[in-house]
């Protein structure tokens, strides 16, 4: 067992392997832990601004042409998290956990197959807005223009491609709300296949 006085974080401040592109529009506070083999790639019309005490796990990708995103305070990002486009705008609020792989998405290519390749066609922005004390299970997407309420929960592997209420949990793909939050799960509530 490990001593109580010998807690730390692995890390304190900004690792030297961490890859910046763009720091004109990075703001992060001293208070700002960020683990090894990290990346932040912002172009000219993009701004990355961080609350207070956020931690960056290990492998996690901040990337944006343009936009402004807000991160609040005491805000985790877990190991290789990718936050992916902001260009119409987002927000994390405070005390919110993204668990290890999830994706956030602020853009999304046209799908039109008679306009051409899909990688040629204009992507259209959406702003993704995650309210204060929401926990992201693993291995989550969010997809443009969704919205997640206060205090909910999403469970892992969800794909989010609807706004989700304040104090819910939510889970599936798509993602679908199950319960309230503090609700017991009931066996009416529980998806076709799931024992």
């Amino acid at each position: 067992m490990v001593p109580p006085q010998s807690r730390q974080p692995l890390f304190i401040g900004i690792d030297s392997s961490v890859r910046i592109l763009g720091p004109e529009g990075l703001i992060w506070p001293e208070t700002t832990i960020v683990e090894p083999h990290c990346s932040v790639l912002l172009g000219n019309e993009a701004r990355l601004i961080f609350g207070n005490k956020v931690t960056v796990y290990s492998g996690c990708q901040f990337r944006s042409r343009s936009g402004e995103l807000i991160v609040g305070d005491n805000v985790s990002f877990g190991p290789n998290c990718v936050v992916y486009e902001w260009r119409a705008g987002g927000r994390i609020g405070a005390s919110s956990m993204l668990a290890a792989g999830v994706i956030l998405s602020g853009v999304n290519h046209g799908m039109d197959p008679e306009a051409g390749p899909y990688r040629d066609q204009p992507a259209q922005a959406l702003p993704v807005d995650i309210g204060c004390n929401v926990w992201i299970g693993m291995n989550s997407t969010v997809m443009p223009g969704v919205s997640i309420g206060d205090n909910s929960v999403i469970g892992a592997g969800s794909v989010v491609t609807r706004s989700i209420p304040s104090g819910v949990i939510a889970y599936g793909n798509p993602c679908r709300v199950v319960r309230a939050v503090g609700e017991p799960l009931s066996a009416q509530q529980l998806p076709a296949g799931e024992p």
